[in-house]
């Protein structure tokens, strides 16, 4: 373990296990979905229905919306790839307080790096604060102060974790952006399907930003489940 992340956890540790109410205030930060993506989710349907420029800001919002699942799917690839990493709370060799009304075994078996979680926030604030600053500053804040510092805390995550995890949604959305012309006709095609079907188009962009603020938690519990059910078949 590098210097950085023992610090800044012995920072944030040095705190753990001191009040009941501030532990379970940040485990239920940590761990709500409404105080993640269902607040920060929402900005992008202000963004898709504002004016004047809407459908070059719905353009952005879209960019947004690939260049977060491809972060995410690249967090995924790397957490399966990499060398395994513990999580704080699972690394034998660091003297980690575990908080009040966290889980001993909460993820255990998963790697920590980088953070998903900040991949997805932090893309998301990256292309907010394309079409508004001032609420793309409250993108990162969130991202940041909502997001990313509970994880610490509960030790779900290192520093690095985070800041990897940052700077790959950051990176992905960047890059989608300034290759933005080269996707131009598949955008203008999916707002032409907008416009011209949006009984259909309307009910899947809520299911695809509602799955994207939990990052396909249900989905990925239901596939498991099934797969699951299928070996449980194939076995008799």
């Amino acid at each position: 373990m590098n210097i950085f992340d023992q610090s800044i956890i012995g920072v944030f540790n040095q705190f753990a296990q001191l009040s009941w109410t501030v532990d379970t205030l940040i485990m239920t930060i940590s761990d709500s979905d409404l105080l993640k993506g269902y607040l920060s989710l929402p900005l992008l349907w202000w963004a898709w229905f504002r004016g004047p420029r809407q459908e070059e800001d719905r353009r952005t919002v879209l960019l947004t919306i690939f260049g977060a699942l491809s972060a995410v799917a690249v967090a995924r690839l790397l957490q399966l790839t990499l060398p395994f990493r513990s999580r704080p709370i699972h690394t034998a060799d660091l003297p980690f307080t575990i908080p009040h009304s966290m889980p001993a075994d909460f993820l255990d078996g998963w790697s920590s790096f980088p953070s998903d979680h900040a991949s997805l926030f932090f893309a998301l604030a990256t292309g907010l604060w394309l079409i508004s600053p001032l609420i793309g500053l409250f993108g990162f804040l969130h991202a940041a102060l909502l997001v990313s510092l509970p994880r610490i805390y509960v030790g779900l995550h290192f520093p690095t974790d985070i800041l990897s995890g940052a700077w790959l949604g950051v990176t992905a959305v960047i890059i989608i952006w300034k290759c933005r012309g080269l996707g131009r006709p598949m955008l203008d095609g999916i707002l032409k399907w907008s416009h011209s079907s949006p009984h259909l188009f309307y009910p899947a962009l809520f299911f695809l930003t509602s799955e994207l603020a939990h990052l396909f938690k249900d989905s990925r519990w239901l596939a498991e489940s099934l797969w699951n059910l299928v070996k449980a078949a194939a076995a008799h």
